[in-house]
């Protein structure tokens, strides 16, 4: 089932848009895991990978901004403020915005128990 959302629903939310480019990449950033794992990449990159690694993070900054233009087109269109639930329930339906949203708990889980 999807879930229709019109403009009118989004007058209806206390929520309002407030932040900017320099808070929400600055909220990103903090949210990540933590300076652990930038140094394990660190050691890794020297010790194993070799020059390699060089290719290994422009595919990676490649995939993080489309990642990031993904969640631009999904806040441009759905005319809430919301995470990756909201707007997969609201695109997608009910059954995958539960996957996700439980997929999102399990990563806080193990990003928490990892570091």
């Amino acid at each position: 089932r999807k879930d229709i959302v019109t403009s009118s629903d989004s007058s209806e939310s206390k929520l309002s848009r407030c932040l900017n480019t320099v808070d929400l990449t600055l909220l990103g950033v903090g949210s990540t895991l933590g300076v652990g794992v930038y140094v394990l990449a660190g050691g890794i990159a020297r010790d194993t990978a070799g020059p390699a690694i060089i290719l290994s993070f422009l595919v990676a900054g490649v995939a993080s901004a489309l990642s990031g233009l993904c969640y631009a087109e999904f806040g441009a269109r759905v005319p809430k403020a919301g995470s990756a639930y909201v707007y997969s329930y609201v695109t997608v339906g009910e059954l995958a915005a539960f996957v996700i949203g439980w997929n999102l708990l399990l990563e806080f889980v193990i990003g928490t128990a990892s570091v």
